[in-house]
């Protein structure tokens, strides 16, 4: 056993504590290497350390990275949510980030997460997990009676915690690494599909169009070899001629159509009306069909149904369904149209009395182009998209279609759609808890405030999901105030707002009457046409959409902003999941409050430096070839890193002279500063690890580490190029701007000293093509 060992490399025998101590964490490497179960591994290690310290239990919890939320690790890889309590040692760690020991000898009933515990413990002990630079989690141990930790001890529970922070890290790294490999997967499968099918659309597209290009130029030609010869049957030639240019109309303006539909970029216009009075209309469009295939059309059910759809939209679904059902019916048939109301949704069955679809066509019936096999003897003529248009109409309302072959044989195309556009219930059930607790609703109110001001806008709305009705409302607003707003309602799936809410997807519009998405004048109380609307995620569901209207330098928005915006709001987001996590815990949204505000006076006190940063920095970052998704990041770094200064610069300008080493200690500690003040709202480690590294230098000169060259993260460095610029070429109080050619020629100095060389190579190239582009 680990007591037998007689020497430790000439330092004496192990103690007894030692020996065990050891052990555990022999055990706990042991563990952590031979199982990829996480949650079996701090079971495990659990055991172990419960055996040597003679504890009750022992718990792991993780902290989720995107909404600060606790989970308790078990087995199986099973994890629990669990909610801290106020006072407890948990609160503790994640407050302080360093280890809580609570001996049981100072206050008997003082709070010791009884909830996790079989029985509440006397003595508890709490050390946190740091993976990436971040805490990541914490080990809990509970004692069923009072404990003096020796050093000893808390060495041991340390070493064992930091193993488990390594085996934490490991598996978010392999988690993030699948991720990222399934991603690329996916995304190359469908680059690959995108080729495919676009390389098959322009070959079907060519061959159609082809078709009636033919016709025209031939009878064209004819008609010109014989303009002096009076027995050419003008006349029909032009008739044909004329057909064939309807027919290249058609089959243009359906390929139009599908590509918006299935782009998402057709709004939906909502109006509520009887489904009858549309289908009547329908059926006498459709009349002359109809008489030409001598099939009756029958509708088989009461008046009184009333839907809420776009009407536009929902006609041309049911004239592609119907002219579909007519082409294929034989003389003397009916197409039949049945509908109903089942609960919140409403059905349709269009049923013809054709020839039926083959069993292996019926999952292709609704692909572009896709020609279902028919008798020989059955000509049909159509563009081949009118059931791919169809299909793209449902889904744009959050329906369902499909197709079947009855045993009677014909076919019948089924549709299932709501009966009024509304949010998820789960949804719903988030926007009243929101709705209900006025701390949150200050939330909202600050983050319209801080919007504002970081997007220099001069209209800012958020709208929230109603819990009730299931729409869309103004839930705070800044520079709407008298405009009625408390009666402005969005329903999902309408407008832009209502767009954004239904798919989750954030919209930049340059110019509102120009945009083919939306396409409509702009209303008068916009000074600009162009505006930002994003997604409030919380859960996974869309909770609200933040809208962003005049631009207070009247330039339109572009997608800089539209990334930093995003990302604000990400954080915002995951600030209401923690409180909604955390109900009791009142004191975490009031340090999110004060850290939009502490973000909006940052921006509000700024000079004009800030509007080119964000931009600069995301156009070096793209010349360094940084992905995407960190181009986006150092974007919303970019606009938040300097949040501590604002408050330090405000007492020391009120000074004059030169400043005291203290006042100097505290100008070089603002990178602390500024990720204590967006500590609420910020859970990614790499954004702090930006942070506080920004005033590095390249030769290791820096503050507030000393880092030096590569090991200053990329976005540190990019930052501080940008700083530097941005900072010569702006007028200061005790200085004037810099020159363009003066200041590059600065930053070349400092390159390979202060700078990173890369970094200002990349810069000196954005501000070359600027340049270029005036």
């Amino acid at each position: 056993t680990m007591g037998d060992l007689a020497t430790r490399g000439g330092l004496g025998p192990f103690s007894t504590h030692e020996a065990d101590g050891l052990g555990v964490l022999s055990h706990a490497v042991l563990a952590l290497r031979s199982t990829a179960d996480l949650g079996t591994a701090c079971t495990l290690v659990g055991e172990g350390l419960v055996r040597a310290l003679g504890a009750a239990e022992c718990c792991v919890l993780r902290i989720d990275m995107r909404s600060g939320s606790l989970r308790i690790l078990a087995d199986g890889g099973v994890e629990t949510p669990y909610h801290a309590e106020p006072t407890g040692p948990i609160e503790w760690l994640l407050r302080h980030e360093s280890p809580h020991f609570d001996d049981g000898t100072d206050d008997p009933n003082a709070a010791r997460e009884a909830l996790l515990w079989n029985a509440t413990p006397s003595a508890i002990s709490a050390v946190p997990l740091f993976a990436s630079g971040r805490l990541a989690g914490g080990l809990l141990v509970a004692f069923p009676t009072p404990k003096l930790f020796t050093p000893e001890d808390r060495r041991l529970l340390q070493t064992v915690a930091d193993a488990l922070a390594l085996a934490l890290e490991r598996t978010e790294l392999h988690d993030a690494l699948e991720d990222e490999r399934s991603r690329r997967v996916e995304l190359e499968r469908q680059h690959t599909l995108d080729d495919e099918v676009s390389s098959n659309l322009m070959s079907v597209v060519a061959h159609e169009i082809r078709t009636p290009l033919t016709a025209i130029k031939a009878y064209t030609e004819t008609l010109l070899e014989s303009l002096h010869d009076p027995k050419t049957p003008r006349e029909r030639f032009l008739s044909i001629i004329n057909e064939e240019c309807d027919r290249l109309s058609r089959l243009v303006t359906d390929v139009l159509d599908l590509s918006r539909l299935e782009a998402g970029q057709r709004p939906l216009r909502l109006t509520a009306f009887p489904l009858r009075d549309l289908l009547d209309d329908v059926i006498a469009g459709l009349a002359p069909l109809a008489r030409a295939r001598q099939v009756g059309v029958q509708i088989e059910f009461k008046r009184e149904l009333q839907v809420e759809s776009d009407r536009d939209l929902l006609q041309r679904l049911f004239v592609n369904l119907l002219s579909n059902a007519l082409k294929f019916s034989p003389a003397g048939a009916v197409v039949r149209v049945i509908a109903e109301a089942e609960g919140d949704r409403w059905l349709a069955w269009v049923i013809d009395e054709g020839p039926g679809i083959p069993a292996d066509d019926l999952p292709r019936v609704f692909e572009r182009f896709y020609r279902v096999r028919r008798p020989s003897d059955m000509q049909i003529e159509g563009t081949g998209l009118g059931l791919a248009i169809a299909r793209g109409i449902v889904d744009l309302h959050g329906g369902r279609l499909w197709a079947e072959t009855p045993p009677e044989g014909g076919t019948r195309f089924c549709l299932s759609l709501p009966l009024r556009q509304m949010a998820t219930p789960a949804a719903r059930r988030i926007a009243r808890s929101v709705a209900s607790r006025a701390d949150l609703r200050q939330l909202l109110d600050a983050t319209v405030e801080m919007v504002a001001a970081v997007m220099d806008a001069g209209i800012v709305s958020l709208m929230l999901v109603d819990a009730d009705r299931g729409d869309l409302y103004i839930a705070a607003s800044r520079g709407l105030e008298g405009q009625k707003i408390t009666t402005r309602r969005t329903t999902v799936r309408s407008g832009v707002a209502g767009t954004v809410a239904a798919w989750a997807k954030p919209v930049l519009v340059g110019n509102i009457e120009t945009d083919r998405r939306f396409a409509r004048l702009n209303h008068p109380q916009y000074s600009t046409k162009s505006f930002l609307s994003v997604p409030l995620v919380v859960e996974g569901e869309v909770l609200g959409v933040i809208n962003v209207n005049n631009k207070r330098s009247t330039s339109s928005f572009d997608e800089h902003d539209l990334g930093v915006l995003v990302a604000l709001i990400e954080r915002v987001g995951s600030a209401i999941e923690r409180a909604n996590a955390y109900p009791d815990h009142s004191h975490n949204v009031l340090e999110a409050i004060e850290a939009l505000r502490g973000v909006t006076r940052y921006h509000l006190e700024s000079d004009s430096l800030l509007r080119g940063h964000v931009r600069h920095t995301r156009l070096v970052a793209r010349t360094l070839e940084l992905s995407d998704r960190e181009v986006d990041l150092l974007g919303y770094v970019a606009a938040i890193h300097d949040v501590g200064m604002a408050p330090i610069a405000r007492e020391i300008d009120r000074v004059p002279g030169p400043l005291s080493d203290a006042e100097r200690d505290r100008l070089i500690k603002h990178p602390e500063a500024s990720v204590d003040l967006m500590r609420p709202l910020e859970y990614m480690a790499s954004v702090r690890e930006i942070i506080l590294a920004h005033h590095e230098r390249w030769d290791g000169g820096g503050y507030p580490l000393g880092l030096a060259a590569e090991a200053i993260p990329i976005g540190a460095r990019i930052l501080a190029v940008v700083d530097a610029w941005e900072s010569m070429i702006s007028n200061r109080l005790y200085r004037p701007a810099r020159t363009e050619p003066e200041a590059l020629e600065e930053l070349r100095a400092e390159s390979g000293r202060q700078f990173d060389p890369s970094v200002v190579e990349a810069l000196v190239k954005v501000i070359a093509r600027d340049r270029a582009a005036a």
